[in-house]
């Protein structure tokens, strides 16, 4: 298995290219083992074409527009959900039997290989398991709830694990390609924008839609697939929600998710100077 490839993709809003985006896609070129294809999705192509070529940072990327695989009415809608419904189209533009997202905040502070990612040939299936007692879980117990109705099925299997989300998340073509058919066989040829037109991110709750979910939801309680299923923490993958989360982070996990858009980069430089040596030859 370890000669398997994967193509891999980011979504990048404009906004995105002036945080980590070059930490990470560096991370990607060091740590990420099994690469093949890597792919950019964003609403401004021709400002991430310019930091790419200005940067150097990756020399073989594709850089293809959100409109490239967005129908016009998918378009109107608000770009965290345009995002969401790039990711769960990825079949459309990746061409390895199983394509990885990475986040545009995402970095991969140590070797990812393929037994990371792939185990029996289909992706692993990861989830986080939080302490108690945490609000977070009840928040993302209802989202499997909200997804549980549009995919009309009980989330039996999928309750016992609640929290799918993931910023180095692994999609099987065939799995996604059979989601999008069920849910156009359910709600029409546009089924997304049957199920998010009306639905403003800034005031509809988060938690009402969401594409990992969706997916895991899909392959535990519809099509109830026997896959691995493995616990981000400790060790693979850490989330910094905060500028007190992120003094507190060791930088000793796997990958590491930066959520605020307004952390100290060189902080975080010079943290990876100090705790992941193998990339700070290229920083």
């Amino acid at each position: 298995m370890s000669d398997l490839k994967l193509d891999t993709f980011v979504c990048v809003h404009s906004r995105d290219v002036g945080y980590l985006l070059e930490l990470v896609l560096q991370s990607y070129q060091v740590n990420f083992q099994p690469k093949a294809r890597l792919i950019l999705i964003t609403n401004d192509a021709p400002h991430l074409q310019a930091f790419i070529d200005r940067t150097g940072v990756v020399s073989n990327a594709v850089v293809t527009s959100d409109s490239d695989w967005l129908s016009s009415r998918e378009m109107e809608l608000p770009g965290w959900y345009r995002q969401q419904l790039i990711k769960l189209r990825a079949y459309r533009f990746c061409e390895t039997e199983n394509f990885c997202n990475l986040g545009a905040d995402t970095i991969l502070l140590q070797p990812i290989g393929i037994n990371d990612l792939i185990s029996g040939g289909f992706p692993i299936l990861y989830y986080t398991r939080h302490r108690l007692p945490d609000p977070h879980v009840r928040f993302e117990r209802e989202r499997i709830k909200h997804i549980a109705r549009i995919l009309r099925v009980e989330p039996v299997n999928a309750l016992r694990y609640v929290d799918f989300i993931n910023d180095l998340f692994t999609f099987n073509r065939d799995a996604l390609m059979h989601l999008n058919t069920y849910l156009a066989e359910l709600y029409g040829s546009e089924p997304y924008v049957e199920l998010l037109s009306g639905m403003d991110d800034s005031t509809t709750p988060r938690n009402r839609f969401g594409e990992w979910t969706l997916y895991s939801v899909f392959l535990l309680d519809y099509l109830q697939k026997p896959v691995t299923l493995q616990n981000t923490r400790p060790t693979f993958l850490h989330q910094v929600h905060s500028k007190l989360g992120l003094r507190l982070f060791p930088f000793n996990t796997k990958v590491a998710h930066f959520v605020g858009k307004d952390f100290d980069v060189d902080y975080i430089r010079q943290q990876i100077a100090l705790h992941a040596p193998k990339l700070t030859t290229t920083l």
